[in-house]
């Protein structure tokens, strides 16, 4: 019965070292005399996506179409990271568009917009209120208490106090936001996106 096993072995041996393709599998341990060179299509694909010998960067995420919500969160806090702002909020956006209950990406989302209403010299009111929607939504609407506190604080930092807690957000956003033509007040007509 061995033997047998050995002459399949011996078999399928041969007709894997007939085969010419150049991808096929060579069952033969390789020594040093068979060093065949290899083609350089196998190893090198710097021609293909503008990558770095098949390195990607996480920049060309949206490019390569791999655009799940936890994909963008985390190419997002990487631009945050490197203080790409503008990319940073291009692609958390998208990704709480895509998932809007997401808190994660969400505190991100508004991490990246309060930086660049920090680097503002003169305070944009729509990105002001944009912003404050953005944390009252964390503040409001997280499961957990860190995140809560995180909503919390960035609020008192940014308006002076939190939603009180019988305060509806609707009458909260209506006394803290600022008017955004100047000339009237804030209505509070405030919808919480």
């Amino acid at each position: 019965m061995s033997g047998r096993k050995l002459v399949n072995l011996s078999l399928v041996l041969s007709v894997i070292s007939m085969m010419s393709s150049p991808l096929a599998v060579s069952a033969k341990p390789s020594t040093s005399k068979e060093s065949k060179p290899k083609p350089e299509y196998i190893m090198d694909t710097s021609r293909i996506g503008q990558s770095n010998n098949g390195m990607i960067l996480s920049n060309q995420i949206l490019e390569l179409g791999v655009v799940t919500p936890s994909a963008l969160r985390l190419q997002g806090e990487q631009a945050i990271r490197m203080g790409n702002i503008s990319r940073a909020i291009q692609v958390l956006q998208k990704a709480v568009e895509m998932n809007p209950l997401d808190m994660d990406g969400r505190v991100l989302y508004a991490t990246a917009l309060e930086k660049k209403l920090i680097k503002q010299k003169k305070r944009d009111p729509k990105l002001y209120n944009y912003v404050i929607k953005q944390w009252t939504f964390v503040f409001k609407h997280s499961e957990f208490d860190d995140q809560k506190m995180q909503g919390r604080n960035h609020l008192i930092n940014l308006v002076g106090r939190a939603p009180r807690w019988h305060e509806s957000v609707k009458r909260y956003l209506a006394n803290v936001m600022i008017a955004e033509d100047g000339e009237v007040a804030f209505g509070g007509e405030a919808q919480l996106q």
